[in-house]
This record gives C-alpha cells, sequence and structure tokens, in this order.
C-alpha cells in the first residue's frame, strides 16, 4: 500500500520496566482514532480504514503496523491516504511545538488529549512514522505542551457554543412515569408533553402534602397527566432538565369516539368547496 503508519510505545524511565497492557493498548488506540476522525475533518464519508499488518514487542517497547486501506475495494485511496497522513503528522507536530492548528476540533482533540497525558504518566515516550524516514517522537515535555495546545482549542470550542441555561416559571404539561427523591425531597419521574424526554420534577412541601402520602403516589399518579406549574429549569443545551413544583392540576384523559369527531362542525355549515372560496376571498352563490 501507499501509506503505513507505526506507532512505538516505550515504558517510562521513571516507571516499571515494562509497560502496563491497558497503557501500550489504548496508546495505540487513541493515536489511530485520532488518526481517523482527521479524515472525518474533510470529509462525510470514511473512504480509509487502517488495517493491522504486524504487531511485535521487543521488550520492553511495542510496536504495531497499519497500512490504509480502501473501504471501497474498487476506489483507489492512495493520493486520499497521502494527504491524510500528510495533516496528521503536521498537526501532530504543530501540537509538540505548543501550537493549536485550527483544523483540530473536540472530536480529534480527545483522542490526542488522552495518548499525551498518558506519555506524561505511565508511556515515557511514543514513537509515530507515518512516511518512510519521518518519525515523530513524543516524550514528557513536549506531550505537557501539546496539551495545553488542546486545551486552547477546547476553550476556544466551548466559546462557540451558547449557553442557553435560563429558568422559566410556568405552566408544563406532564405525565407522570415513577416516583423519586432529589436532595432527599420529594420527587415524580415525568415525560414533558412536546419533547418526550423525561424529566425530575421536585416537589414542595405544600404540594406534595396536597398529593398525599408518598408510599401511594405511584399507584394514583403512574400514567396520568399533570400539569404542573412552577419553575423550570433549562441546561446548557436548552433541554428541560428539572421543575421545581408549587403546584399540579390533574389532567384527565378524554376519550373521544370517531363519530363524535364526525359530528364537529368545523366549517361553520360551509361545503369544503365553499370554504376554500371563502379563504381565497370569492364570493360563492
Amino acid at each position: 500500500m501507499s501509506k503505513s503508519l507505526s506507532i512505538t510505545v516505550y515504558p517510562s524511565a521513571l516507571g516499571a520496566e515494562f509497560l502496563s497492557v491497558s497503557d501500550a493498548m489504548r496508546q495505540i488506540l487513541d493515536i489511530v482514532d485520532a488518526l481517523e476522525k482527521t479524515e472525518a475533518v474533510s470529509t462525510t464519508e470514511r473512504k480509509v480504514v487502517w488495517r493491522l499488518v504486524e504487531a511485535h514487542t521487543n521488550s520492553p517497547p511495542l510496536t504495531i503496523t497499519a497500512e490504509a486501506f480502501p473501504v471501497n475495494p474498487t476506489v483507489s485511496i492512495g493520493l486520499i491516504a497521502d494527504q491524510l497522513a500528510s495533516t496528521f503528522a503536521a498537526g501532530i507536530q504543530c501540537l509538540l511545538e505548543g501550537q493549536s492548528p485550527e483544523w483540530i476540533g473536540h472530536e480529534v482533540a480527545s483522542p490526542l488529549k488522552r495518548a499525551f497525558q498518558r506519555n506524561m504518566n505511565g508511556v515515557g515516550r511514543t514513537r509515530i512514522e507515518l512516511a518512510e524516514g519521518r518519525a515523530i517522537d513524543v516524550v514528557p515535555s513536549t506531550a505537557q505542551a501539546a496539551v495545553i495546545a488542546l486545551d486552547r482549542i477546547e476553550l476556544n470550542s466551548r466559546a462557540d457554543i451558547p449557553d442557553l441555561r435560563h429558568t422559566e416559571y410556568g405552566d408544563i404539561e406532564t405525565e407522570v412515569c415513577g416516583i423519586t427523591r432529589w436532595n432527599d425531597k420529594p420527587a415524580l419521574v415525568v415525560v414533558e408533553r412536546l419533547s418526550r424526554e423525561k424529566v425530575t420534577c421536585v416537589l414542595s412541601a405544600e404540594l406534595a402534602e396536597k398529593l398525599g402520602p408518598s408510599h401511594r403516589w405511584h399507584e394514583a399518579w403512574d400514567g396520568q397527566r399533570l400539569l404542573v406549574t412552577g419553575a423550570m429549569h433549562y441546561g446548557s443545551d436548552g433541554g428541560l432538565k428539572r421543575i421545581d413544583a408549587i403546584a399540579a392540576e390533574d389532567m384527565p384523559w378524554t376519550s373521544v369516539s370517531i363519530a363524535d369527531l364526525k359530528s364537529v362542525d368545523i366549517l361553520g355549515g360551509l361545503s369544503v368547496s365553499e370554504h376554500l372560496s371563502k379563504l381565497r376571498g370569492r364570493d360563492f352563490g
């Protein structure tokens, strides 16, 4: 194949003589994960898969070699693999020098940060080879610079995401699906009507007393609809997270037959064509 990847993981000189299994395996997996997600930065369709072709230990380091193969065997990925390897290698080098490449987002930064942090605790050195004769060595000092650079990327990423946390006061339709406690306060688990998400509904002391003994709540309220009044707390993603209820009104299910629905005159005695003509501003006779 036109492109291969070699990763060698060495134990820390200050630690044990041999690598732990978890450190060695996770170091390799995180680096490969970051490489695969680098491809997703520029395309929505994955075209390259990295297949393991060799693995060995020349005690104490562990070395694996992977080669780029096409996801679709009929497609040539030589140029794509070259560009991917070049982008990834350049990004790693920038991070090790304390720089924050603009193209690295959260998806790529997360596995890289885990790998660099491991290089500061448990792994002594990681060598990444993406081209013949070119190797990138990650050691504790450069790994620390890379982690700081990745922290800057995460801070900038968070700054771009609006914080939608807020509290509203009013009424909301819910359906009771369970009972619980929140900070040692009685609470119901309810399903919000619009989002169909489960939410903790914390009851005030007065409301809990009004609803009756807690051991009977499940029997009395499970599956029932309640119009809850109180403070509705929304999270940073804008979703409803908790309700502090001060009042609740039963909303019984109403059974309506098909015959009753058919008898409802929603057109006010007009035919369909007459109703449409009226909407269009036309006269009808």
